[in-house]
């Protein structure tokens, strides 16, 4: 079989490397110094002379070629090609569209066509957008499948096919846990669900914007409320002011304070100071939905009764002072108190602001968890996250510096999806001085929960990083 090469660039060496021996192989191009790099590969008949003229072309045998493939750099050029060649009657005409936006001038003349730019831009989305695994073309070019991964984040996370129905697509197919499901109606897309979407190519951008997304969540995977213990005046002016922000600039919908009955406090003054503090909590002041209500004197207790028996996203209680001999004394005993809860722990230090998010960046699921919650924090908030990796000193022998910065790229193409900036902070050292130097009294350090109970003689990275940092510290559970 003939087939008959016009232009000889990378594609056209690389298809003829490619081609069996059942095909005899004629190549045309202006440049005579291109032959011999083509010649190098196979055994060709060459022609040199503009494929666009039809007397090179029967020169080149056109007339009893099989296919004819036009893949010089001009689309006027592979136009013509591929013109002569249909009035020629040959089988198969394919052509290169250097331009893709005249693959429709290709399509009128009833050949194949490729662009090469969509394939290569194709690939370079795949790799630059992980949640696309990998996307093609068909019905020349006019449908697309495109392959997603569902994340947390995504819009369409835990919802069910009949209610993200559209005129524009369907979902094909699903991979989930190495097992395809055929999709219905009812079929639920899940976290890490392979999801193969079909719909036409000019409606690319809403099936990406739809599957690709991310939509700011938290703490709503958790609940809608935010319970916050009032015992004196350092719990109104650290704690309470800071969950009202934290609500404010989160998804959460109401702040719960919680706190003693004064009637049951036998120390009259103490009891008055209780009654002020109370009388001081408002919706308009505060600035969002509240409800107050009275517990027994056991505040951490109480607050986990509550996220057993409402919808409770974060407890936020106020961060014990520092000591210098015992910097971290209470914090263990505060997460083990509220371990059965298991919601997010705000340990809050002072400023009822954030203007920073600080995560540590680790390819892992604690990782992933505490570093969805800081994007989706930031997002809300309107502040960047600074992505934290610490990579083991030289001396210790093991070089994973490549590994974190890897880390903080990842975090940085998940934030970017919910147009959060992040700023990477690689560096070498030890993780506990790294991520206490980079927080201030005015950042929010968001780390996963340690296990439970924690231990006060070896408590963890995360606890150390709260007792000596200024900010304040959002510990988020994973679940399993």
């Amino acid at each position: 079989m003939r087939a008959v090469v016009v232009g000889v660039g990378a594609s056209a060496r690389e298809l003829i490397r490619r081609l069996g021996d059942s095909w005899s192989v004629v190549v045309v191009d202006t440049d005579a110094d291109r032959f011999d790099e083509i010649v190098a590969i196979r055994d060709v008949e060459t022609v040199l002379g503009d494929g666009s003229s039809s007397v090179v072309l029967r020169q080149a045998g056109i007339e009893g070629a099989v296919a004819v493939i036009a893949s010089t750099s001009s689309d006027d050029v592979n136009l013509e090609v591929s013109r002569l060649a249909r009035d020629a009657g040959v089988e198969q005409v394919i052509a290169l569209a250097r331009v893709p936006e005249r693959m429709e001038e290709y399509r009128e003349l009833g050949v194949d066509v490729i662009s090469p730019a969509r394939l290569a831009a194709r690939g370079m989305e795949v790799a630059m957008e992980p949640r696309k695994v990998a996307s093609t073309t068909f019905a020349d070019g006019r449908a697309e499948a495109i392959e997603f991964e569902i994340a947390p984040d995504s819009p369409v996370q835990g919802k069910a096919l009949k209610e993200i129905h559209s005129e524009l697509w369907v979902v094909a197919a699903i991979l989930r846990d190495g097992k395809l499901v055929v999709p219905h109606g009812n079929t639920r897309l899940l976290t890490g669900d392979k999801v193969t979407v079909v719909g036409s190519a000019t409606d690319f951008t809403q099936v990406v914007r739809t599957f690709a997304g991310g939509v700011s969540r938290f703490p709503l995977n958790f609940g809608r409320k935010v319970v916050v213990p009032l015992g004196n005046e350092r719990d109104r002016a650290t704690a309470v002011e800071e969950a009202a922000y934290f609500v404010r600039n989160s998804n959460a919908v109401e702040l719960l304070v919680i706190h003693r009955d004064p009637e049951s406090i036998k120390n009259q003054a103490e009891a008055d100071e209780l009654a002020r503090l109370i009388g001081t909590i408002d919706a308009e002041t505060l600035g969002v939905e509240i409800d107050v209500k009275p517990v027994g004197s056991d505040l951490l207790g109480a607050s986990v009764s509550i996220a057993s028996e409402e919808s409770v996203g974060t407890i936020v209680v106020t961060l014990p002072e520092r000591s210098a001999m015992r910097p971290f004394a209470k914090i263990p005993s505060i997460l083990n108190r509220l371990a059965d809860a298991n919601v997010p722990v705000l340990l809050t230090r002072g400023d009822a602001k954030f203007s920073m998010i600080v995560a540590p960046a680790r390819r892992t699921v604690s990782g992933d968890v505490a570093g969805r919650a800081a994007i989706d924090i930031a997002r809300r908030a309107g502040v960047k996250v600074t992505g934290v990796a610490v990579a083991s000193p030289v001396f210790m022998g093991r070089d994973d510096l490549k590994d974190k910065r890897a880390a903080t790229a990842w975090l940085r193409r998940e934030a970017a999806v919910q147009d959060v900036e992040v700023e990477r902070h690689v560096v070498r050292g030890n993780p506990v001085k790294v991520l206490s130097s980079v927080t201030r009294s005015d950042t929010l350090l968001v780390v996963s929960m340690p296990k439970l109970p924690v231990s006060r003689f070896n408590p963890g990275i995360a606890v150390w990083a709260a007792a000596r940092g200024e900010g304040s510290v959002l510990f988020v559970p994973v679940s399993e």
